[in-house]
């Protein structure tokens, strides 16, 4: 595992694993008020949408903290280049950390997998690819949260999307919208060309592909009515192919809320399914 260094952002008592990964080491004993140590998850695996930062993902880490202190957390961010101009190997080397961790863990070990939008489902298949390549089975999910998540490929939702994560400074945001649009044209038609299929469609077929993610686990999908860059009629379509397929699924669409943003619309009902889909799954 990559030499730890000390965040400064919103993770600051997570050990900082490379530029993309952060890890907790619970050290709260339980009470009669949480779960106990034998029902909370051994291992959450947190992926964060395309640009999310740390400080924004502390907010579902401290969440977590609160109801699994027992439980370890790994935070991992994504960015645009991740996803569309790094190699496949290059990805796989940043997530190995991750892979070590997962294979660390004894085979009893309950793993509770939390991903939000395109990217991080996206970052998620990488892991659960890269496992399967070394251990030769999927992933060994308790349960999964699928927030704001799958989509399907349309232009400009997608550069919507991947825009997130682009510099703040004005004309370093223009001159790399402009890159964006062009590389992300240009691997369109690459695709279309040599017939392979598009980034989204491939992420909605591997977290329905059961050697990847076991039928055994449970889902939930969180998505919203108003959801700019998901529509929220892709992702009950993804949730109607999961049952087909024999996955135990729970749907929750909210009213109003955006991208990602359900958590901070109602609280308690967001927490309050991601407990019900967990104990579902014990």
């Amino acid at each position: 595992m990559a030499t730890s260094a000390r965040t400064s952002s919103g993770l600051e008592h997570f050990t900082r694993v490379n530029e993309s990964m952060w890890i907790n080491k619970p050290t709260s004993t339980p009470t009669s008020t949480y779960p106990s140590p034998s029902s909370a998850p051994d291992l959450i695996l947190l992926a964060g949408w395309m640009g999310a930062s740390p400080r924004l993902l502390s907010k579902y880490t401290a969440g977590y903290e609160k109801l699994y202190p027992s439980a370890r957390i790994l935070a991992i961010t994504t960015t645009a280049c991740d996803a569309v101009f790094q190699s496949q190997s290059s990805n796989v080397a940043r997530i190995e950390p991750a892979i070590d961790t997962l294979l660390s863990l004894p085979p009893e070990a309950k793993l509770l997998v939390h991903c939000f939008s395109n990217g991080g489902a996206w970052r998620t298949c990488t892991i659960a690819k890269a496992y399967r390549e070394k251990m030769g089975r999927s992933l060994p999910v308790t349960a999964m949260v699928l927030d704001s998540t799958p989509g399907r490929e349309r232009y400009e939702t997608t550069i919507r999307a991947f825009s997130v994560s682009l510099p703040k400074n004005i004309i370093l945001n223009t001159l790399a919208a402009v890159l964006l649009r062009i590389g992300y044209g240009v691997l369109r038609i690459a695709a279309w060309l040599s017939g392979k299929t598009d980034f989204i469609a491939e992420l909605r077929e591997d977290l329905n592909n059961k050697d990847l993610f076991d039928v055994d686990s449970s889902r939930l999908y969180v998505y919203s009515d108003t959801d700019l860059m998901v529509d929220w009629r892709f992702v009950e379509e993804h949730i109607a192919e999961a049952k087909s397929l024999g996955y135990a699924v729970q749907g929750d669409r909210f009213i109003g809320s955006a991208h990602c943003g359900h958590l901070l619309q109602d609280s308690e009902r967001y927490w309050g399914g991601v407990t019900s889909s967990w104990e579902t799954a014990l």
